[in-house]
């Protein structure tokens, strides 16, 4: 059995996943269990741990680590607020787990530990700077430099959804307009497709909505772009071109040596990728362009445990 295993846990609003992992981020033993979203937040952490204790490892462990969407305070390890789990306000993880388990515990929001999860999953724990950006419903990003997870002055580094690549377009529920989160979150991806559909028709599009819009997802996009649907493919390509602008903002600003994409939109990579690429061309600078390796994350499922389980080694 290896030595020195920390525990891993991601909470979701649908599944939990639970996982020991060894230093080198491999993970030994895993369970997943589903979301109690109406169980208050205390059960919720004590039905985790009963499903940890069953781990034959369960003892061997060191240091607990805790990864859920949201307002999270890493020095006081306080859920303010989770948007999938409306009853978790101002809960105290950090405190409630140190109780039950004994353990160190360490607690950090989901895209701070899906780039530790990055870090050592893509990036064998090698890469130097590396720059991980969450594609779903809306854009997360996590910073890693000199080999570190990077939080800024006030814990908030990493907002990269909210980068603005249009000062004029549309506004942001963050406030700010031309967020690249209004052009490629999947909440917003589907209101633009509404909207492109008014101008341009698609049959495919319209037979697996039954022209119920409202029913459009990056997944059902990415449906109709594989039956070779022109309008869908039209869509992606603009979603590469200015995934394609965001990314030549993180290139030339943070010289990273890589980037990993993942979450929902990262799945269409086929039908942008080359657009992502033919931006950077024009607008990075050559030298850290050619330093860059830009790549869609193989292990999404496990970024956020394992970087979980490996917060203690930030």
């Amino acid at each position: 059995m290896p030595k020195n295993l920390c525990l891993g846990i991601d909470i979701g609003g649908t599944r939990i996943k639970v996982a020991t992992v060894d230093p080198k981020g491999v993970i030994f033993e895993e369970s997943i269990i589903d979301t109690n979203v109406n169980a208050k937040p205390i059960n919720v952490l004590k039905d985790i741990i009963d499903v940890a204790k069953k781990f034959k490892s369960y003892s061997k462990i060191k240091n607990v680590g805790v990864g859920i969407a949201g307002d999270v305070c890493f020095e006081t390890g306080i859920v303010r607020f989770s948007p999938n789990l409306k009853k978790w306000k101002n809960v105290k993880v950090k405190e409630i787990l140190t109780k039950l388990t004994r353990k160190k515990v360490y607690v950090d929001n989901d895209a701070n530990i899906a780039a530790i999860g990055a870090f050592w999953l893509e990036g064998k724990g090698k890469s130097i700077d590396l720059v991980c950006i969450t594609l779903g419903t809306g854009v997360g990003g996590g910073l890693i430099f000199d080999k570190k997870l990077y939080r800024g002055v006030s814990g908030t580094a990493g907002e990269l959804g909210h980068i603005t690549i249009d000062a004029y377009g549309k506004k942001c529920n963050c406030g700010n307009r031309g967020c690249i989160e209004t052009f490629v979150g999947a909440r917003h991806l589907s209101e633009f497709v509404q909207d492109y559909l008014k101008d341009n028709n698609s049959k495919m599009i319209d037979k697996l909505t039954n022209k119920n819009y409202k029913l459009i997802t990056p997944q059902l996009l990415t449906q109709a772009a594989k039956s070779g649907d022109r309008v869908a493919k039209e869509i992606w390509k603009i979603v590469g071109q200015k995934l394609g602008v965001f990314l030549s903002i993180i290139i030339n600003f943070s010289n990273p040596d890589t980037i990993v994409l993942c979450g929902g939109i990262s799945h269409a990579k086929e039908y942008f990728m080359k657009y992502i690429l033919l931006e950077i061309k024009t607008r990075a600078f050559k030298s850290a362009t050619k330093a860059c390796k830009i790549v869609v994350s193989k292990y999404a499922s496990n970024l956020g445990v394992v970087g979980a389980a490996m917060l203690s080694r930030q």
